[in-house]
């Protein structure tokens, strides 16, 4: 990820390569008579606040927008960890728009939503929504707001190791701002035609010391084919041919890390589906 300088309207040009894995979180919506949200997890690195969170940040933006006001029972079930780098927060919200158009758009007879209002919902709550609401391979520039479809293989295996670090995104650009070395990853590796690089790593490492050595055990990793950090951190990633080489590489991680492997996915406006109970109720 190229992070430009700050304009004059307080946000930093982004330009950036996107995949999404295997790895998700789960959302529930059941018509209740007032807003409910509940998590199915109180582990500290995957625990949001249930009263101020991206998902709800979605909801009420949907509903200002639109004027609809049904209410929802609310159930996370979090596997991604908060806090780190993965995008996890903005995913849900583009899982939630999804949805409240599927439902939105089953009810009313005119002035249906298309993707493109939801881009500009998702924009107004954060630069990677838009990508998160398309969820397939991007190349992500300016804002957040001009996505390229970017295809990468599928023949590869990918290690995400998280040091159960939660890593505040405003910290890491605000050191970014005041940092005059922002190249601690000065080379640059290559996944076929992609470049491998964080502007933000000098700054996330600065503030979390910890994910040097997660770098480092990816670097000392065989038969690795590239690896970084993934968004403002403190998550890492590693790409490999096969998962016997992702199993040797293991033993340069704690134990203790949040760890996942697996394959990128490509997902579509069809990954969010709802339930005969709440389709009767349309």
């Amino acid at each position: 990820m190229f992070v430009k300088e700050k304009q004059k309207n307080g946000l930093h040009l982004l330009e950036s390569d996107i995949c999404f894995v295997e790895l998700t979180d789960s959302i529930f919506f059941r018509l209740s008579e007032e807003d409910v949200f509940l998590q199915n997890n109180l582990i500290k690195q995957f625990l949001i606040n249930p009263h101020d969170n991206l998902i709800l940040n979605a909801l009420n933006k949907f509903r200002k927008l639109t004027g609809w006001n049904k209410k929802f029972s609310i159930y996370l079930k979090k596997k991604i960890p908060i806090g780190a780098g993965l995008g996890g927060g903005s995913a849900d919200a583009a899982a939630t728009l999804i949805l409240l158009r599927k439902l939105y758009n089953y009810e009313t007879k005119v002035n249906k939503l298309s993707k493109n209002d939801l881009f500009k919902i998702g924009k107004s709550i954060g630069s990677d929504v838009p990508a998160c609401i398309e969820s397939k391979d991007l190349k992500m520039k300016g804002y957040g707001d001009e996505i390229i479809r970017n295809k990468m293989p599928y023949n590869f295996y990918f290690l995400i190791i998280n040091p159960n670090i939660k890593l505040s995104t405003k910290d890491v650009f605000n050191h970014f701002e005041k940092s005059s070395d922002k190249k601690i990853q000065k080379t640059q590796m290559f996944f076929k035609k992609i470049i491998i690089y964080n502007s933000l790593v000098s700054s996330a490492v600065y503030l979390e010391p910890e994910i040097l050595n997660i770098l480092d055990g990816f670097k000392k990793s065989k038969s690795i084919v590239a690896y970084g950090m993934t968004g403002s951190g403190s998550s890492c990633f590693g790409i490999f041919n096969n998962l016997s080489d992702i199993e040797n590489s293991l033993k340069y991680f704690k134990k203790e890390y949040f760890t996942w492997f697996g394959k990128k996915k490509d997902y579509n406006l069809n990954r969010v589906v709802y339930s005969k109970v709440l389709e009767n109720k349309y």
